[in-house]
């Protein structure tokens, strides 16, 4: 049972020097007298040691099955590990695509919340300077009647300009208000 030998794909024991010690223990008997106390001694060793050799030789066959079991498990497992890493960078790569999508979508709300806030401003901006320019107009004397178009024509080109700028700080309190 000393002599190894390793096949291409799993470990095998070799018998053949316990063999070998058997037939020379077979030899030595046969030599003897027959109903010698030596003779009945060693064949009570020789059925010992052959009994022996026959428990070795299940024992390894079982292990040697045991051993290509485990070969296939593990074999197995390690296709699962890579199915594993391969779903999982799928899922990390869906993750990103699903984040992208979320913060598109926040900036999209949050640019719709803007411009419908800041439309809303507007539409009020401009009713104030109307009505700033009636009063200019119904107030003013003559010589400031003629500027009460130049006046209201400049409110109205600021609340054109400030529109963006506008925009992106009313976007701006949305972003900080989303993330609290």
């Amino acid at each position: 049972m000393k002599d190894k030998r390793e096949t291409s794909t799993q470990l095998s024991v070799s018998f053949e020097r316990e063999e070998a010690g058997a037939e020379k223990l077979k030899a030595w008997i046969e030599e003897l007298p027959e109903g010698s106390p030596e003779r009945i001694r060693l064949e009570e060793i020789r059925e010992y040691y052959e009994s022996l050799m026959k428990d070795a030789r299940l024992l390894v066959r079982m292990g040697d099955r045991l051993q290509a079991k485990l070969r296939a498990a593990n074999e197995e497992l390690a296709q699962k590990n890579e199915e594993i890493a391969r779903f999982n960078l799928q899922l990390k790569e869906k993750n990103r695509e699903l984040q992208e999508t979320l913060d598109a979508l926040r900036e999209s709300q949050r640019r719709r919340k803007a411009l419908t806030v800041l439309g809303l401003s507007a539409i009020a901006i401009f009713m104030v300077t109307e009505l700033i320019e009636y009063y200019i107009e119904r107030t003013a004397s003559g010589t400031t009647s003629q500027w009460a178009n130049f006046i209201s024509f400049g409110l109205k080109a600021l609340v054109a300009i400030a529109f963006k700028p506008l925009e992106e700080l009313v976007e701006s309190i949305l972003s900080r208000t989303v993330h609290k």
